[in-house]
């Protein structure tokens, strides 16, 4: 039986205890990884975090509360993780926030906060677990991204630079890690079943004229996403390197068809 393998592995997913996070840890979890996942350390969201470690169950999941936009907090997070694992094999970047906002409302300091948390808290990471990898020979990393980056569309300006700039670092790694060992790719989501999405489009009425727009005929769900994931962390994405995987159902190119 065809199968993603993950056993003995050790993943870090930067922001991985809700929505399309949540997802990937469990199914990483599922696979065999032993995966440590961050959340933002808030009170409201301790509870979440921890309910998702003991429903996991087994000793696979591990919580860690982490500013992401911390670079020092990011290191410390990693040389933890490598003290008590000797290893980190996947890094999935997928903190962000997306806040719709008219770009002439948008003020230095938010367009600051935004670009921090959405880019600079996977350069934080990927700066913390490339030494690693490189003395491994070995690494997987994946970046979140968004069909932003091709319509525009879903927020603001600060998030689709963001996640555009998540191309070019991918790009630089790829040219720069690969022959080293350390593959890189993109996972680009679109109308996915999160609680933000489940807030834009509050009633069911509202859920369902948007999944018409959706050549699959469906609502995305985070286990979608999950599994590319995973698959890219997997020896069956080996060959895999320098990627853009758009996730949304057709929606992005073909919903006027």
């Amino acid at each position: 039986m065809v199968s993603i393998d993950l056993t003995g592995r050790v993943a870090l997913v930067i922001g991985g205890s809700r929505g399309i996070g949540e997802g990937i840890t469990r199914v990483l979890c599922e696979a065999g990884a032993y995966t440590v996942f961050t959340w933002t350390g808030a009170p409201a969201h301790a509870a979440r975090a921890a309910a998702l470690t003991q429903s996991i169950g087994g000793g696979m999941a591990e919580a860690a509360a982490v500013d992401a936009r911390d670079p020092t907090a990011t290191r410390a997070l990693v040389e933890r993780v490598l003290g008590a694992r000797g290893r980190i094999d996947i890094l999935v970047c997928n903190a962000g926030k997306n806040t719709q906002r008219p770009t002439e409302k948008l003020s230095d300091e938010e367009w600051g906060e935004s670009l921090s948390l959405n880019l600079g808290s996977a350069f934080y990471a990927v700066r913390a677990v490339l030494p690693p990898m490189l003395a491994a020979g070995y690494g997987k990393i994946v970046f979140i991204g968004s069909s932003t980056v091709w319509d525009g569309g879903g927020g603001a300006i600060d998030y689709a630079a963001a996640k555009a700039g998540l191309r070019g670092m991918m790009t630089f790694l790829c040219r720069t890690y690969a022959r080293k060992g350390i593959l890189t790719n993109i996972v680009h989501p679109c109308v996915i079943e999160t609680d933000l999405l489940r807030e834009r489009y509050p009633d069911e009425e509202a859920k369902r004229k948007l999944a018409a727009q959706i050549p699959a005929g469906r609502l995305g769900q985070p286990r979608d996403i999950a599994g590319m994931v995973a698959y890219l962390a997997s020896a069956w994405g080996d060959y895999v390197c320098g990627q853009e995987i758009l996730l949304d159902g057709g929606r992005t190119f073909y919903r006027g068809m």
